[in-house]
C-alpha cells in the first residue's frame, strides 16, 4: 500500500511539473484557492460535501492547473487535478479512481473537463466521461465577485439518476 502512495505521489507531482508562476489574477480572477462555505451553499439534492477547497494555478506556458480536493458526505476522501486551458477544447481530468487505473493498466483517464471564458470573471465547464457523454449535470458556470473574495459555482440540470439537481456552490478566497 505504501508503494502504491508513493507512486501516486509520483504521477501527481510529474502532472503538475510545469513551472508554476506568482498566483496571480492576471489570467483569469478565478486563480489562487477557494475554500466551500457550506453555510452559504444550496445542494439539491443531498447535502453536498463535508469540505471542499478548490485551487487554479496559472502555468508559465499558458495552461491552468484546477485541483480539487473533497471530503465527501461520508467522510472519504477525494481528489481531481486537470491541466487545461481555458479554451473550451476538452483536457483529461486525474481523480483517485483514473489514477488507480492508471498504476495499474497504464491507462490514462477517459473523462475531460473543458473551460471556456464567458467573460472577464465567469468560466464554463462541460465535463464528459470516457466515453464522451456529457456527465450530468454539465455544463455549469464559475463566478468570481466584482470584488474577488467570492466564487460561485451554479449547477442545474440532471443527474445520473434522473433527478433534477439545482447546486450552488459558494467558496471563499483563501489566497490568491
Amino acid at each position: 500500500m505504501q508503494r502504491t502512495t508513493l507512486a501516486a505521489a509520483a504521477v501527481l507531482t510529474l502532472l503538475v511539473a510545469a513551472p508554476v508562476q506568482a498566483q496571480s489574477t492576471d489570467v483569469h480572477p478565478i486563480i489562487g484557492t477557494w475554500s466551500l462555505n457550506h453555510e452559504a451553499s444550496s445542494f439539491s439534492p443531498g447535502s453536498g460535501p463535508r469540505a471542499q477547497t478548490r485551487r487554479f494555478m496559472a502555468t508559465d506556458d499558458g495552461f491552468i492547473v484546477s485541483i480539487r480536493a473533497t471530503v465527501n458526505p461520508n467522510g472519504n476522501p477525494d481528489f481531481a487535478l486537470a491541466r487545461v486551458r481555458f479554451d473550451g477544447e476538452p483536457y483529461e481530468v486525474w481523480t483517485g479512481a483514473a489514477l488507480g487505473t492508471f498504476l495499474a493498466s497504464g491507462a490514462r483517464p477517459g473523462a475531460t473537463a473543458a473551460f471556456e471564458v464567458i467573460d472577464d470573471r465567469t468560466v464554463r465547464l462541460t465535463q464528459r466521461n470516457a466515453d464522451g457523454e456529457l456527465m450530468g449535470p454539465t455544463p455549469n458556470t464559475w463566478q468570481v465577485s466584482s470584488d474577488g473574495n467570492t466564487l460561485t459555482v451554479t449547477t442545474r440540470g440532471t443527474n445520473q439518476n434522473g433527478a433534477e439537481v439545482h447546486n450552488v456552490e459558494v467558496f471563499d478566497r483563501v489566497q490568491s
